[in-house]
């Protein structure tokens, strides 16, 4: 087998000696296996042109992977971890308004499997403890805040994380100013690549239902980018905080305070 290795100004070749590189299940010049994004940004670089179109299915085709949702659900994570070194895609439905199951590739980034590789920025323990501080400890694109359930689902227990506010912000130096806190669902590399993306129809039926002040909420929302919060949510932050005891002193109070307008309810 011929090392078809190329230098950084040559065109790469499709394949490693008579091997697509997509292919290769054992990495050249070793016994060691053969990374899946690898194999992944190699098929789309030589088979996908900008502007083109893929499905997930082709993908394992290509890949030579089992149609089955665990092989389905690690296809999905190896996608999704090509967003950090410059691949760009969307799903067909975002750009086109098309509920498709296709994918359109926007941009190529780096050839890793020939070692090309984007070392994305390391962000300090001090450096998430001001993110969170600064962004009163909850998810600015939901609202969840740490260990809280999400809505409708008791038992659940979010889990904060410092996400970037753009995918470009993932190179460079980390700052408190290129950072957010985010849940873990809401993090950017999960939301890259929905599995089962929102129909527009279905989200529409929901917004129509909305009373005129929830729907310029929502609005104000949408356009800034982050759900805004009101006094009620600091309130809320700030006494969850206390001891139990304290806790339970608030609480009497509003108790109290509320008792007409309990009773009116």
């Amino acid at each position: 087998m011929t090392d078809d290795l190329q230098n950084d100004d040559a065109e790469p070749s499709r394949f490693y000696g008579d091997i697509a590189w997509w292919k290769l299940r054992v990495a050249p010049g070793t016994n060691r296996r053969f990374g899946g994004e690898k194999r992944l940004a190699a098929y789309l670089y030589f088979n996908v042109p900008v502007g083109g179109t893929f499905t997930m299915r082709q993908l394992r085709e290509a890949l030579g992977e089992e149609d089955t949702p665990e092989q389905a659900e690690h296809l999905n994570r190896r996608l999704r971890n090509l967003k950090p070194q410059g691949w760009r895609f969307t799903s067909y439905k975002d750009q086109y308004g098309q509920a498709m199951d296709e994918y359109v590739l926007q941009e190529k980034g780096n050839k890793l499997w020939l070692g090309e590789t984007t070392k994305r920025s390391n962000i300090s323990a001090a450096l998430k403890r001001q993110v969170y501080e600064r962004d009163h400890n909850r998810c600015v694109i939901c609202g969840v805040g740490a260990g809280e359930p999400y809505p409708g689902e008791p038992g659940t227990a979010a889990r904060l994380t410092a996400g970037h506010r753009t995918a470009e912000a993932r190179y460079g130096e980390a700052s408190l100013d290129n950072l957010q806190t985010e849940c873990a669902r809401c993090n950017e590399p999960a939301r890259d690549t929905p599995p089962n993306p929102e129909v527009l129809g279905e989200v529409m039926a929901a917004v129509k239902q909305l009373g005129a002040a929830e729907k310029a909420a929502l609005l104000a929302w949408l356009e800034s980018g982050y759900r805004h919060r009101s006094r009620v949510d600091f309130a809320f932050d700030r006494t969850r905080k206390l001891a139990a005891s304290e806790k339970d002193q608030v609480m009497e109070f509003l108790r109290g305070a509320t008792k007409g307008m309990r009773n009116q309810a």
